[in-house]
């Protein structure tokens, strides 16, 4: 956990054994790729992006004048980038697959391409939104920091700030977001582990 949680350039990279490691999801082009390589038919996905919520799409903000993204936003969208967009690649993927591979009669689909079967639970509310309302528990160097950074504007600061908030106020906050998503979809979650 230490190690995955070692983004470079914001943690020191963690010794385990003989060696040091990082964030594994900064290199990997497939964050599931590894699973799938070491044989997985069925992939229980945990997400933390909020991107496969329903949204209405067509919304546009009244006010019409955009702001030039702060380097704190920027970094947001970067780290958002390497470690959220993949894993929602990969699952379309996959997606995609399962349903060209459904058209081909089973006798003739290739031994090394199975059906995967997959749940993904993603979070109801975004992990942003819950930084956002818990900014406060940061250190207060480092509230200084985001809010300059920032221009003074927390909202903007929220995505960055989620992969720094490492303090208890937050990680209840996610481990009671989880707990609720979880039970929220307990009948798809028994039934995805009993076959």
């Amino acid at each position: 956990m230490l190690a995955s949680s070692a983004i470079p350039g914001i943690f020191p990279s963690q010794k385990v054994g003989n060696h040091y490691y990082g964030d594994g999801a900064v290199r990997l082009g497939s964050i599931i790729q590894p699973a799938i390589r070491l044989g997985a038919e069925k992939l229980f996905i945990i997400g933390v992006s909020d991107n496969r919520q329903a949204r209405d799409w067509n919304y546009v903000k009244d006010n019409q004048n955009s702001v030039q993204p702060s380097i704190v936003q920027v970094l947001g969208q970067l780290f958002n980038s390497a470690f959220l967009d993949t894993v929602d690649d990969d699952i379309t993927h996959i997606e995609t697959l399962n349903r060209l591979l459904s058209l081909v009669p089973e006798d003739k689909r290739p031994a090394d391409l199975p059906l995967r079967k997959t749940l993904v639970i993603s979070p109801s509310k975004g992990l942003n939104v819950l930084a956002n309302e818990h900014l406060d528990s940061l250190p207060r160097h480092i509230q200084k920091l985001l809010r300059t950074a920032s221009g003074n504007q927390s909202g903007n600061a929220s995505s960055a700030a989620s992969y720094l908030l490492f303090t208890p106020e937050y990680c209840s906050a996610l481990i009671d977001l989880g707990y609720k998503d979880a039970m929220w979809q307990q009948d798809k979650i028994l039934d995805f582990f009993s076959d």
